[in-house]
């Protein structure tokens, strides 16, 4: 488990190793909530850029967490 401090201005920062396992940078937005005392951070899912090419509905998403395939 890490231990974590919150800065002057309540902020805390997340280390690189987690936010690389997790998939996220300074651009994901996270949803946070109280549950039994704890704090829950998840990262939102972006919202899909879509439209009709050639008659076929396309999607464009980046990928969340580790999409590397082992060898």
């Amino acid at each position: 488990m890490e231990q974590l401090t919150l800065d002057q201005f309540g902020r805390v920062e997340i280390p690189e190793k987690i936010r690389q396992k997790l998939g996220i940078n300074n651009d994901t937005k996270l949803s946070l909530k109280v549950e039994n005392g704890q704090l829950i951070l998840k990262p939102l899912q972006s919202e899909l850029e879509t439209y009709y090419e050639d008659g076929i509905l396309v999607f464009k998403a980046e990928p969340i967490g580790n999409v590397e395939v082992p060898t």
